[in-house]
C-alpha cells in the first residue's frame, strides 16, 4: 500500500472505504447487495470473491485503492516545505545584517538547502507519526475527521 499513516488512521480509512464502496461481481458485472449478516454473494454465480465498486470511479479488488481515492478526493494536500518554513520562522528569530532582515527559514534554505530539505522531511515524518498528516505517494494530506 502506498498510504503512510498511523494504524488508527489506516483503520478509519478502511472503514470509510468499506462504507463508500459496494461489493461487485466482475464475472457477472453487477453490484451485489450484502445480506442481513453483511455477507455478500453474487446472486447469479454465488461467488464471494468480489471486487469493490465506487460509483463513477471504478472497480478493483481490495480497499487500498478506495482509501487512496478518498485521500486524494477529500484530503487537503499540504506543502510540507511551507509548513516547515512556518515552523522555523515561528521558532527562530529573524537574522539581521545591519538594516536588512531575513527570515530564519529563508536563510537556512538559501545557505544549506540539504539541511532544509532534511528538516522538512523529518518534520513531515513526525506529522505522519503523530497522526496529523497522511502520506500518499510522496504527497502529504490532511483529512478532517480522520487525522484529527
Amino acid at each position: 500500500m502506498t498510504i503512510n499513516a498511523t494504524d488508527k488512521i489506516q483503520e478509519a480509512l478502511k472503514e470509510r472505504a468499506h462504507d463508500e464502496s459496494r461489493p461487485f461481481c466482475y464475472s457477472d458485472y453487477i453490484t451485489v447487495t450484502p445480506n442481513e449478516d453483511g455477507q455478500a454473494f453474487c446472486p447469479k454465480c454465488g461467488s464471494d470473491d468480489l471486487m469493490r465498486e465506487v460509483e463513477g470511479v471504478g472497480v478493483e479488488y481490495g480497499y487500498e485503492w478506495v482509501m487512496e481515492h478518498i485521500v486524494k478526493e477529500d484530503g487537503e494536500r499540504v506543502d510540507i516545505e511551507d509548513m516547515h518554513r512556518d515552523l522555523l520562522d515561528e521558532i527562530y528569530p529573524a537574522v539581521k545584517f545591519g538594516e536588512l532582515e531575513y527570515s530564519a527559514s529563508h536563510v537556512l534554505e538559501t545557505i544549506d538547502p540539504t539541511a532544509f530539505n532534511m528538516g522538512a522531511n523529518e518534520y513531515a515524518d513526525s506529522m505522519v507519526e503523530e497522526g496529523q498528516l497522511i502520506e500518499l505517494n510522496g504527497d502529504y494530506y490532511r483529512l478532517d475527521g480522520i487525522t484529527e
